[in-house]
């Protein structure tokens, strides 16, 4: 069932950067209140480009690459 739940999160995600939102967009309507979210983002540098690590009560990381501008899960 969780599994179902973080996939549905991240087309919802994925949906919305298609759509033109930026990442405070997101985070605000479709993250922020999210029951599988736990806590706030935490931004980390990879690759020589900055991400957003959103710990997710699975124990996964929903991560976000700003210079991709996409959703990916760790």
């Amino acid at each position: 069932m969780k599994k179902e739940m973080v996939d549905g999160l991240m087309r919802r995600c994925a949906v919305c950067m298609r759509d033109g939102a930026d990442f405070p967009t997101v985070w605000n309507t479709i993250l922020k209140g999210h029951a599988l979210v736990h806590g706030q983002p935490v931004q980390a540098i990879s690759d020589g480009h900055a991400r957003l690590e959103i710990f997710l009560v699975t124990g996964q990381r929903l991560v976000f690459d700003s210079a991709a501008k996409e959703f990916n899960l760790s």
